[in-house]
């Protein structure tokens, strides 16, 4: 029977947005408990909140926004302790947790978790086993010395130098989507933090990981960064469209749509010459202009302007895929995110799958890419309601009783949503 790689260990996650959370769902996906610590506060779309209802509407998760997909898609099969932070009944509670935890992972400017006294030399002193990953835009010493600095996607990009490569050649740098610094950092955290447990099996004591995102998107670089880092030289150009050291290496229209090519190399033999031929221009293949990738590079419109004139003349994308194929050119449809839930590939592979949310009904997600030869990898569940395990979580790890529970409440250390006392009852 398959196992669950993470079986066993408990993390706290007092993580917002996406850079934190997808960290840790990542690991929830792997089989870990992610106990996510949270309070109700307004939205920061300005909609209107009420703490008590359901955060799973059916009208917000189909909205244009993309917030209420972000939340459900990053924190999918966590529990959600709702505790007061600027309680001191609701800080000791979470002391107390920490001892009953091996990984606590934050992603607040660095102040926050020393003004909470919730520093890891605190958390270790209480858990000598505790690992803790501090994630933040510029690392714990900040930009400049100021620790105060937010950080967001574009601005990890733009200092990191992947806006620097992005873009059109002569033109404005660019940004790109799917909020790519943000996942990059976290699994970038995910494997500190699963090498911090490994080291803990023998050293028997956690780490303390300070994570920056404008340094884990440069270290993510294998090509640009590592060429200037050892030659002192910068990249001549940005990519754009196509590739700025290989040609031709990126998009290209076909009649009914985009595809991508590789083909580099010189000579009739060469992926380059193959094209060549295939497209009937095998002058092109001893031409200076176009013989080696260096000269594609400088002539590259005119290499575009070949390739779609013969992409022009056939009837679809799908016989210039199978044609390049049977050259052995690297090649792949551009697809949507729309295109990619019906493609037969990703239904192959599974990467889409639904989730049961109560009251409203399945909704896909998209599932880890893990593919384990004897254990599990996938959602785990659907995204908590607010404060929706409060109540279980204290009273199996601290044995909160039911009359405590209720004093907590009142003093409004803890909350349990309405939402949330309602999916519990359905369980």
């Amino acid at each position: 029977m398959p196992t669950d790689l993470l079986a066993g260990i408990r993390i706290l996650d007092f993580t917002l947005a996406a850079v934190g959370p997808f960290c840790t769902r990542v690991l929830c996906d792997l089989g870990a408990e992610v106990i996510h610590v949270e309070w109700p506060r307004a939205r920061h779309d300005g909609q209107a909140f009420d703490p008590d209802a359901t955060r799973f509407r059916r009208d917000q998760m189909l909205a244009d926004n993309q917030s209420d997909q972000l939340f459900a898609h990053v924190n999918a099969g966590k529990k959600s302790l709702a505790i007061n932070l600027k309680s001191p009944e609701g800080l000791e509670l979470i002391r107390e947790l920490v001892v009953a935890c091996d990984v606590v992972v934050e992603n607040m400017t660095p102040r926050v978790m020393q003004n909470l006294g919730l520093t890891y030399p605190e958390l270790k002193r209480l858990n000598p086993r505790i690992v803790m990953c501090s994630m933040s835009g510029f690392g714990q010493g900040g930009l400049d010395g100021d620790t105060t600095k937010p950080c967001s996607d574009p601005i990890a990009q733009a200092m990191s130098g992947l806006s620097w490569l992005t873009g059109e050649r002569d033109s404005y740098p660019y940004s790109i989507g799917g909020g790519i610094a943000d996942t990059i950092t976290s699994m970038v955290g995910v494997a500190a933090i699963l090498a911090a447990l490994l080291s803990r099996t023998t050293s028997g004591e956690g780490q303390f990981v300070d994570l920056a995102m404008v340094e884990s998107v440069a270290y993510l670089d294998c090509t640009s960064l590592p060429y200037s880092a050892m030659t002192g030289r910068q990249v001549g150009a940005r990519n754009g469209a196509q590739n700025s050291y290989q040609s031709p290496m990126g998009p290209l229209k076909a009649k009914d749509g985009y595809l991508s090519i590789q083909a580099y190399g010189e000579g009739p033999d060469s992926p380059w010459g193959r094209v060549a031929q295939l497209i009937g221009r095998v002058d092109m293949i001893d031409d200076p202009r176009y013989r080696t990738d260096a000269a594609r590079v400088v002539n590259v419109a005119d290499v575009v302007e070949a390739i779609e004139l013969w992409l022009g003349s056939l009837p679809s994308r799908d016989i210039a895929l199978t044609l390049f194929g049977a050259e052995r050119i690297l090649c792949a449809p551009i697809l949507s995110q729309l295109d990619m839930l019906s493609h037969p590939y990703f239904a192959e592979r599974g990467t889409f799958g639904d989730i049961e949310y109560p009251g409203l009904g399945p909704v896909t997600m998209v599932q880890p890419p893990f593919k384990f030869s004897d254990a599990s990898a996938y959602v785990r569940g659907p995204a908590p309601e607010m404060g929706e395990h409060t109540r279980t979580l204290l009273a199996d790890i601290l044995g909160v009783d039911h009359g405590r529970f209720e004093e907590l409440v009142r003093s409004e250390a803890v909350f349990e949503s309405a939402a949330g006392r309602a999916r519990g009852r359905q369980a």
